[in-house]
């Protein structure tokens, strides 16, 4: 039997380190090729990874909170096969199309395309660390569903159970709300001398982007009064229809709806600017990214092909993108590939604001609180659902002009929602 030392894969999107967020094994622990072992914080998102071969956790590379770069040691194992050793070692020296044992959840994803119900089996396949989990909770594996290969049951199926099953016992908005992931707590307790905190994972990746956007664009932000009682109006009425379809239906969507038209005619604001090249990059595809604040940060998942799709459909892909946004589940191709971005500060509140770029896009487009304000309608004055849109654009990609057609073909849409209807999606 030989030691085995595993370390960090490269799990793409440029990842240069990761942060260890938990482990889901102790150290003595007996491991199976393909258990999950880790959940690790990338600047996207956070993501399991499984264990390359079968053997014994005989140490662990960084504790959690701490950053692990590509290469280094993620955990030491012993009890391997030496041919199995040899074989995954053999195998790191090379560049697959598809990394065989990089994160479960990239494995898991392809196998959700083609669910597999689990047949009854005698022996419950599960990793050390979630069989704990299961006793802790109370819950007996056997009734939780499995997602895993071969009916392997994941922290995730465990996870999701648990909630499922807090939910049917409370109606209380408490229980109802997915629980985060648990996370190591590096701040102290408040002193008088205050405390610090390392800026890691999703925070260093806002931190790095907004530094980049602000040191590279030459951003100008253009403020527009958006009349949208007929939104409100429209919305309320499908609300219903909506629920029917078990989607629950924002003013996002027709915003959403709204911008992607106006993309495909103003295909300049639908582009991306390569400085190196001295080029600007048209592109083909309208996906827009959707500024989404979670309790670790601002992540931006993706709404692929909004111009193609209806707004229930953008409802709904909104809906899973969130929820999946809260827990820290979003896959890396959810969270990357955008060409234009939306910004919503409506829940919060708000007049208006200047959203910063998501470079190297060239435009981002501020949605704010809708509110009942009085305004002049035929010289009269009458009570209106008001909206303050803000567009922010790279100025030297995009003149002013150009920023207020924008605008304005954005507010009249909205102003007029039932002109969504006009290319059937």
């Amino acid at each position: 039997m030989a030691t085995y030392d595993f370390t960090l894969p490269d799990i793409g999107e440029g990842l240069h380190e990761a942060e260890i967020v938990g482990w889901l094994v102790e150290v003595g622990d007996e491991v199976k090729e393909n258990d999950n072992i880790v959940e690790v914080q990338t600047d996207k998102a956070v993501v399991e990874i499984s264990a390359p071969v079968s053997g014994r956790i005989e140490k662990f590379g960084a504790e959690p909170g701490e950053p692990v770069k590509v290469g280094e040691t993620l955990v030491l194992f012993s009890g391997v096969d030496e041919q199995s050793a040899k074989g995954e070692a053999a195998r790191e020296t090379e560049v697959p199309d598809v990394p065989e044992k990089l994160p479960a959840e990239m494995k898991e994803a392809e196998e959700a395309e083609q669910p597999e119900e689990r047949k009854p089996k005698q022996r419950i396949l599960a990793a050390p660390s979630v069989r704990k989990a299961a006793r802790e909770a109370g819950v007996d594996l056997l009734t939780v569903e499995a997602t895993g290969k071969g009916g392997k049951i994941l922290a995730a199926d465990l996870q999701r159970h648990i909630e499922e099953q807090s939910a049917e016992v409370s109606e209380t908005p408490e229980a109802q709300r997915p629980q985060q992931a648990a996370r190591p707590e590096t701040r102290r307790e408040p002193a008088a001398e205050g405390w610090t905190e390392p800026i890691r994972g999703t925070r260093k990746a806002i931190f790095e982007g907004m530094t980049l956007a602000q040191s590279n664009a030459v951003m100008c932000t253009g403020v527009e009064e958006v009349n949208v009682t007929s939104l409100v109006r429209l919305r309320n009425e499908l609300k219903p229809y909506a629920e029917q379809e078990t989607v629950k239906l924002t003013f996002l969507p027709f915003i959403i709806k709204a911008a992607a038209r106006v993309l495909k005619q103003n295909p300049i604001f639908n582009a991306s600017v390569d400085e190196a090249k001295m080029q600007i990059h048209y592109h083909g595809a309208v996906h827009i990214g959707i500024a989404t604040s979670t309790e670790h940060g601002l992540l931006v998942p993706v709404i692929r092909h909004a111009d193609r799709k209806s707004v229930l459909e953008i409802a709904k892909e909104i809906e899973e993108l969130t929820e999946k946004a809260r827990v820290r589940k979003l896959k890396a191709h959810e969270l990357t590939g955008s060409t234009f971005t939306i910004s919503n500060t409506g829940m919060t509140g708000g007049l208006f604001g200047t959203p910063i770029i998501n470079y190297p896009e060239v435009a981002i487009m501020g949605i704010h609180k809708i509110e009942k304000r009085p305004i002049v309608v035929d010289d009269e004055i009458t009570i209106g659902q008001m909206m303050m849109m803000s567009l922010t654009f790279d100025h030297r990609i995009i003149d002013g002009d150009p920023a207020g057609r924008f605008m304005n073909a954005v507010k009249t849409i909205l102003q007029q929602p039932e002109l969504l209807i006009l290319d059937g999606k």
